[in-house]
């Protein structure tokens, strides 16, 4: 024999191997689509604490922080930017903070004895041997709840124009996201400037720092400043969990129409507690239309389009239903959702019916027993 023959090729091969055997197993297309996931999470659903839950949740808000504030290189346009708006957002959140103060002096009739700006900090001195321990309390909530109402009357714009327009410019998205953040890291900052300029000790007409007001008073009231320390730090704590919510459902939530949430979903929930809704899946209202449209429809040589509507009833004999000598063929994902035995699935199917009495199949939509209707 020739040595290109293709019998001694096959001839020498590895021993067990026969020659109507392939060397390896083809797959078929919706075997490999069958490999793919909506959810990245390949861990079965356990549970989980609460305490990792909210790290989890913090992680992942913290990230997104960064990446949609922090996104792009030193030199690209938007990183310039969006650095330029946390500056300036700075200054507003700053003057801000003390003008809600300086107005609420004012409502209660407190004479301000200095109010001046400057870029790092203001200037607001009061007499306050004449401000009860409730309106010290107010002074301390005032200026971040201030910049909290801002950014509820920021996102309700946001979500106005939403729905009026729908979209909303990813600057100005942007911007609320900056302003998030200073209004959580408000009391932070007011700490940090007012213990570098030394603040946090008393001295007649200088201004008291916003975190030792309550420690003087009740040092001068009961000789024992640190029930005022206690409460000022129960007081930033609610602060600070009402700003990080805040910014956390909305960076969740609305921003980019909620993408974030998607994603977060996605790779922190198991597949089984996730719904995606199936392809070709049509609403009720749109299957409504489409018979109330072909029983109308007439075609230029005399046809018309009649529906016919049949109710399957699946019972389970030796793994085989009724409906399998109907010729209805369905896919393994629709086979899944029908269910346990006695369930009613409805068959919709719309011909077109010719003058001689041919009847061709146009369109035809299944309702399965979960509600889901399917073309």
């Amino acid at each position: 024999t020739s040595q290109n023959d293709p019998s001694n090729v096959c001839g020498q091969g590895s021993p067990g191997i026969g020659l109507d055997e392939p060397a390896f197993r083809v797959t078929s297309y919706l075997e490999e689509l069958e490999k793919h996931r909506f959810s990245v999470c390949c861990h079965p659903a356990v549970e989980t604490r609460v305490s990792t839950s909210i790290t989890k949740h913090l992680y992942f808000g913290v990230y997104a922080i960064i990446s949609e504030l922090g996104r792009g290189h030193w030199y690209s346009w938007d990183l310039w930017s969006i650095m330029l708006l946390v500056v300036l957002l700075w200054f507003a959140r700053l003057y801000l903070h003390y003008f809600s103060q300086w107005v609420l002096l004012h409502a209660i009739s407190v004479p301000v004895t200095k109010f001046q700006f400057y870029p790092h900090t203001v200037d607001l001195c009061y007499q306050n041997s004449l401000v009860r321990t409730s309106e010290e309390l107010a002074m301390i909530v005032v200026g971040p709840l201030t910049l909290n109402t801002v950014m509820l009357l920021m996102v309700l714009m946001r979500w106005g124009c939403q729905l009026l327009f729908g979209s909303f410019p990813s600057y100005l998205s942007k911007l609320i996201i900056a302003w998030g953040l200073w209004t959580m890291l408000d009391p932070l900052a007011v700490f940090v400037v007012d213990a570098f300029l030394g603040r946090l000790h008393y001295a007649p007409g200088k201004p008291i720092a916003d975190c030792a007001k309550m420690y003087w008073l009740f040092l001068r009231i009961e000789e024992s400043g640190i029930l005022g320390i206690l409460i000022t730090l129960l007081l930033y704590t609610m602060l600070f969990l009402i700003s990080s919510t805040s910014l956390y459902l909305y960076l969740m939530r609305m921003h980019n129409e909620g993408w974030l949430m998607d994603i977060f979903k996605r790779i922190q929930s198991d597949e089984a507690t996730l719904f995606v809704p199936f392809d070709l899946e049509i609403s009720n209202q749109e299957l409504s239309y489409i018979v109330k449209k072909a029983e109308q429809w007439r075609g230029i040589n005399g046809e018309k389009r009649k529906v016919i509507v049949c109710d399957y009833i699946w019972k389970d004999h030796a793994n085989k239903s009724d409906v399998s000598s109907t010729g209805l063929q369905l896919p393994n994902e629709i086979l899944k959702s029908i269910g346990s035995s006695g369930a009613v699935t409805v068959h919709v199917s719309i011909y077109t019916v010719h003058l001689g009495g041919f009847q061709e199949l146009y369109r035809h939509f299944l309702r399965l027993p979960s509600g889901a209707i399917v073309e």
